[in-house]
């Protein structure tokens, strides 16, 4: 007889009792042990080696309990990937160093006793950070990706493949490379720290050796890498961001360009060193006389290339040429170089097209002395003012060097004002262009132009009067740098560009965004009519 006894955890079985077979009995042997471990429920494997030497000892009269002849399978504990440094891991690490060793995560695993129960794996504690061997709980393991820039060998080496500094999250580690190029490659910049992970010092010959290695070769900044490792072992700390290579930026071609030979007209004023404008000198109007060159136009030029940090050539851009087509009054010489006036007139250069327009000259003022100014065809330049009361019209341009008082001036195309528009509110004076209307301000005026409307300064309405009214069916531009539009109403049909708007002097401001035509107006009127007709009724009536 045989009695068999277990560890309290059931994980390994001896002999606890024998008695020796009497009689007919037949000896114990490993044959028989194993069919009563059988007949007892064990499904452990015997360990025949200790089970023969239990037998021996038991059948020689000798205690035999001391021998485990059979053992369950153990749990296996799960445990966390974790990082064994070989250095600092918050300094840079260069190619070819081993600067940790990652242990791979265990995966728990159940057991068995030796009645082939399941035994599962101890609930451990919460996983700790990457880089200690703490065990993981409930079974959920944390694994360590390798990231870029990291090699792995069969032990678990971490050889760094690129010059960088380690960073470690919860699941992964990677080199943060020390040497970084711009995407257009013109630019090469790095962390420049006192010493290496391993404790090396960093000098800037081995800096220059790292960025030949990382393909940097062209452009190398000698004294920034100098100054900037001085720094960080100054400060025991790193320097950011150091530029360490200067690539040469390729220098673009110039496109074609048209080079006026005159001057263009409206042209703005120039401060003097006080930084005072003087509205009185604003040169000449682009005027030709007939058979003088006009414009002068200039071919592309050739781009420059460049050179990257690695010294590959950087391509330039070629200059786009510019086409230009002779217009009216305007013949192209030298093989369309040089373009020349047929006749006298303005010019005209707008889209690639130059033109000469005719024109009527003024020298002085529209007054007395002239009397009104009407021209069925062409342009009109006034070399003075228009004042109070007089028309100018015309079916081209009209061109005002002075200013426009509160008078009449009409044109087919564009009206161009050196000076400024000063109006009393007068409805019977106004400024109307077919084009556009520029001028260095408006004061209390009417300007209505079928494009644009640029004012160098300034829009300014009256409180004690219909103020100014200024309609445009393309922009509405105040281009200084701090132009106001002060009080009336501003109509644009395309945008309006100004620096501010509004007024504190209690000036009623209005700005729309509308298309208003001729067609129209007579409506717009009735409508105004209709909306102050129901407001005295609501006042007389009430809602109700």
């Amino acid at each position: 007889m045989v009695r068999f006894g277990s560890t309290a955890d059931r994980m390994k079985l001896g002999i606890s009792r024998y008695v020796p077979a009497q009689g007919s009995g037949q000896p114990l042997s490993v044959a028989l042990l194993r069919r009563a471990l059988a007949e007892a429920g064990v499904t452990a494997a015997l360990d025949e080696q200790r089970a023969a030497e239990a037998v021996r000892l038991l059948l020689s009269g000798q205690d035999g309990s001391t021998l485990d002849i059979a053992r369950g399978a153990p749990p296996v504990n799960p445990r966390h990937a974790w990082l064994e440094p070989l250095g600092a891991l918050d300094l840079p690490v260069f190619p070819g160093q081993a600067f940790a060793r990652l242990h791979p995560a265990v995966e728990g695993r159940e057991g068995r006793d030796i009645a082939g129960n399941p035994v599962p794996p101890p609930v451990l504690s919460a996983p700790g950070t990457p880089s200690s061997p703490a065990e993981a709980c409930a079974g959920v393991v944390r694994h360590i990706a390798v990231g870029g820039g990291i090699s792995q060998d069969r032990e678990g080496l971490l050889i760094a493949k690129i010059p960088g500094v380690p960073r470690i999250t919860e699941d992964r580690i990677e080199l943060a490379p020390l040497v970084r190029i711009t995407p257009d490659r013109l630019q090469a910049v790095a962390d420049l720290y006192p010493r290496g992970a391993l404790g090396e010092e960093l000098s800037p010959e081995g800096m220059v050796q790292l960025l030949a290695g990382q393909g940097v070769r062209f452009g190398i900044q000698l004294e920034a890498i100098v100054r900037g490792l001085a720094q960080a072992r100054a400060g025991n700390a790193a320097v950011q961001n150091v530029l360490v290579a200067q690539g040469k930026p390729p220098v673009p071609g110039q496109d074609g360009r048209l080079e006026l030979l005159v001057r263009e007209a409206g042209g703005q004023a120039e401060a003097d060193e006080a930084g005072h404008l003087d509205y009185r000198d604003r040169g000449p109007f682009p005027v030709a006389e007939q058979g003088q060159d006009i414009a002068r136009l200039h071919p592309p030029t050739k781009g420059v290339p460049g050179q990257d940090v690695s010294g590959g050539v950087v391509p330039a851009r070629d200059g786009a040429a510019l086409r230009v087509q002779a217009g009216r009054n305007v013949e192209a010489v030298d093989g369309g170089a040089l373009y020349r006036a047929k006749m006298a007139g303005v010019v005209l250069a707008d889209k690639g097209r130059l033109e000469i327009s005719e024109l009527l000259t003024i020298p002085g003022d529209v007054d007395y002395g002239t009397g009104n100014i009407q021209l069925d065809q062409g342009s009109v330049r006034v070399g003075g003012t228009v004042r109070t009361g007089f028309t100018v019209q015309a079916q081209g341009r009209i061109l005002v060097e002075g200013m426009v008082e509160s008078a009449r001036v009409i044109a087919g195309g564009d009206v161009i004002v050196r000076g400024g528009i000063f109006m009393s509110g007068d409805e019977a004076a106004f400024v109307q262009a077919g084009g556009s209307i520029t001028a260095s301000y408006s004061h209390n005026a009417q300007v209505h132009a079928g494009g644009d409307v640029t004012m160098a300064l300034a829009i300014v309405g009256s409180k004690t009067s219909k103020g100014s009214r200024v309609t445009s069916g393309g922009m509405v531009r105040v281009t200084d740098a701090k132009g106001r539009i002060m009080g009336g109403t501003v109509v644009c049909g395309s945008g309006l560009e100004v620096f501010q708007a509004g007024s504190e002097r209690g000036m009623a401001t209005t700005l729309a965004l509308s298309h208003e035509s001729p067609e129209a107006e007579a409506l717009v009127k009735e409508m105004r009519e209709l909306k102050e007709l129901r407001q005295r009724a609501v006042f007389v009536l009430g809602e109700g």
